[in-house]
């Protein structure tokens, strides 16, 4: 995440969390979860990314279009983590820290 209208938008996520919501992305869907728990920094966040991530994707020689499912969790405990699935099946899970 980053820093968006004077806000770092991982406190935004942060503050959501330790209110006990689970937070979940759908990069594909450009979709928050919970919706009524977004910010106007989160949305503004999400709106640049997904906007952009057809093109990121390339840079990092993996097709867009072979991605069925591409989301980030903030679970209220635990760690965050992305999480994909590709055209295959295969699924790819990386921790953030």
């Amino acid at each position: 995440m980053n820093y968006v209208d004077g806000v770092y938008v991982i406190d935004d996520l942060s503050d959501i969390t330790a209110r006990g919501h689970d937070v979940e992305i759908d990069w594909l869907t450009n979709t928050f979860t919970p919706n009524q728990q977004a910010t106007p920094s989160i949305l503004k966040s999400m709106d640049y990314y997904c906007g952009d991530l057809k093109r990121h994707m390339q840079s990092q020689c993996v097709e867009l279009d072979n991605i069925k499912t591409m989301k980030l969790f903030c679970p209220a405990k635990g760690r965050k983590y992305m999480w994909a699935k590709d055209d295959r099946g295969k699924e790819y899970k990386i921790y953030i820290a």
